[in-house]
């Protein structure tokens, strides 16, 4: 499975690992920041989903964690993962 959040969409990205050398930071090698991925049991529609969400994901909208009520019956998986995020991106624009 991908290492991808399934509501941000947030994944790894490539930088520089940096030593001090002669009170210099120099890049010396690249490496890899990876996201802080939690697997979470959500209820939608009253089943349980698992799903991977971002930790800055959980914390900007608890409200994953309590269950989502969206019509997603008959739809694939990936299919309702759009429908999630479009959901809580919905939820967020009316809270401001």
């Amino acid at each position: 499975m991908a290492k991808k959040c399934d509501i941000s969409g947030k994944k790894a990205i490539t930088g520089w690992r940096y030593s001090f050398l002669r009170a210099h930071y120099n890049p010396t090698a690249k490496r890899k920041f990876e996201v802080n991925l939690q697997p979470v049991n959500t209820v939608v529609n009253g089943k349980k989903v698992k799903i991977k969400v971002a930790a800055s994901v959980i914390k900007a909208h608890p409200e994953i964690r309590t269950g989502i009520v969206l019509p997603l019956a008959g739809k694939s998986l990936k299919r309702r993962r759009k429908i999630l995020k479009a959901h809580i991106a919905k939820a967020t624009a009316t809270k401001k």
